[in-house]
């Protein structure tokens, strides 16, 4: 029977093992991505972001916690006792020497009336903190953006750059061709197709460092998506039109005016000025009195009470009883024999009603009730209100510098980023007409070289020159590209190309 079980299960687990397979997400999945993609991959799966996320939501748990300090506190506790030996009736306040077991209840409630506002700041505070850790978390989302368009752009650089060297051997290996041909027919000399063969190796080896590059570039954008190496990455190659010089913004000063207003960094340093505000007012309340309201109930149980207790909440009657004490009687009192002890009574209130001795019989009887209002006034604590204030207004003047700096930073980032697009630009603009003399000036070698008319070292002279210019106009093109980018970014343009 058990055999056949597990036949059954073998034959399950067989059949339905591909849809299980299906629903199971694989380590070798291909991610093909455009920029903005890459950018919302990076952003969801980044774990200073994750972290980040974490902040906003432990200071919105400190926000909960400073609104419900506004509301009284409530408490209640319980204590229980046996003791053996000479003890304290707590109804006769007569000692006793017998076991006692006794037990103490009490609940009671606080509630801050008046602190100078310290509560009331606290909640200004944690509200402000909070868009302090939101504004810290979209100034980590844009370093990161930051970071995917310049590795998503050194992908595409190296990606033009490996067709072109691949062009470039191309254009080298048809030329080789035509060479042994001449020097089979005697045209040219052997020694010819050895230089172009040498050319060939050299831009054989242009290839592969280009195709290095370009892994590297794909190895560091898997880096800022953290997926491993060992899954595939490719990217959608958009079409790259190199923006005309006239794109770039009017000046720095511009960028920097749009970029001071929007970017969250500036932002949270601007609100952690705000929260050391309220932290200096909330240290000043130290100085202050505080206004404290309290009320609480009690009341106890004793094993040695009487069996019988007073019923709570009964009224009492008033009763005219005997007392221990006795007196004389002095001479001519009717009916008195002179000298003779007569008994002392007195007027007393007693309950009118009287109960069992219960356990809740008895913590009835015993309850107690009390209010009380507190005044609390600072007279003199060690300084240490002082040292709160004077380190808040040290907190507040370097939260102030701390602005300030992120501005001058911001400032001198925009102001360099402006200085390699305008120099990207002129770049580009040189490397287009240097590569257009180039073309032309090997074409004219190729022929002569066809022709015998120059020796094979002046065209591969010619070749390398024209190469290295494209090369250049490659990463020119891309680095103006780039640093546009780089201003839209702080303008809070769109970052797709």
């Amino acid at each position: 029977m058990r055999w056949h079980f597990f036949q059954s299960l073998f034959l399950f687990l067989w059949l339905f093992s591909p849809l299980l397979a299906q629903n199971t997400p694989s380590e070798e999945t291909d991610f093909t991505f455009t920029l903005q993609e890459c950018i919302d991959y990076a952003i969801k799966h980044n774990v200073v972001v994750q972290r980040s996320k974490l902040n906003v939501l432990a200071d919105q748990v400190a926000l909960k916690q400073s609104k419900a300090d506004l509301l009284p506190s409530i408490g209640a506790s319980s204590s229980v006792s046996y003791s053996v030996g000479r003890t304290i009736n707590q109804f006769s306040n007569e000692y006793v020497d017998q076991p006692v077991r006794q037990q103490s209840v009490n609940v009671g409630a606080e509630v801050i009336l008046f602190n100078s506002f310290r509560k009331l700041n606290t909640i200004k505070l944690n509200k402000n903190n909070i868009e302090i850790s939101q504004s810290n978390l979209e100034a980590t989302e844009n370093d990161i953006t930051l970071n995917v368009i310049e590795a998503y752009t050194q992908i595409l650089y190296n990606q033009e750059l490996l067709n072109t060297t691949r062009l470039q051997l191309q254009n080298t290996e048809l030329q080789l061709g035509r060479t042994r041909k001449l020097v089979q027919a005697g045209s040219l000399p052997s020694a010819d197709v050895l230089q172009l063969e040498a050319q060939q190796a050299n831009d054989e080896l242009q290839i592969v460092n280009a195709e290095n590059n370009l892994a590297l570039a794909r190895l560091q954008l898997k880096q800022i998506l953290q997926i491993p190496d060992s899954q595939s990455l490719e990217i959608v190659t958009p079409e790259v039109a190199v923006p005309e010089e006239e794109a770039l913004p009017a000046s720095a000063t511009f960028v920097y005016q749009q970029a001071v207003q929007t970017l969250p960094s500036i932002r949270s340093a601007d609100l952690q000025i705000t929260s050391a505000q309220y932290n200096v007012a909330i240290n000043k309340a130290g100085y202050y009195p505080s206004l404290t309201l309290s009320a609480a109930l009690f009341s106890s149980y004793s094993s040695v009470a009487p069996d019988q207790i007073p019923k709570a909440g009964t009224e009492n009657i008033t009763r005219i009883i005997p007392t221990s004490n006795f007196i004389i009687a002095p001479p001519g009192i009717p009916g008195v024999p002179e000298g003779t002890q007569v008994p002392v009574f007195t007027e007393t209130e007693i309950p009118s009603e009287f109960t069992d001795n219960t356990y809740l019989n008895q913590l009835d009887f015993n309850l107690r009730r009390y209010v009380s209002l507190n005044l609390n006034i600072p007279i003199f604590n060690n300084w240490q209100a002082k040292t709160n204030v004077s380190n808040a207004y040290i907190n507040l003047d370097d939260a102030r510098l701390n602005a300030i700096d992120q501005r001058n930073q911001l400032r001198q980032t925009i102001e360099q980023a402006y200085l390699d697009a305008k120099s990207a630009a002129k770049s580009y603009v040189a490397n287009q007409k240097r590569v257009t003399s180039l073309q032309e000036a090997f074409r004219n070698t190729e022929i002569r070289y066809q022709a015998g008319g120059i020796e094979v070292v002046d065209y591969n002279q010619a070749k390398n020159d024209l190469n290295t210019a494209e090369s250049d106009l490659i990463r020119s093109k891309y680095q103006y590209v780039f640093s546009l980018k780089v201003l839209d970014f702080y303008q809070g343009k769109s970052l797709d190309f």
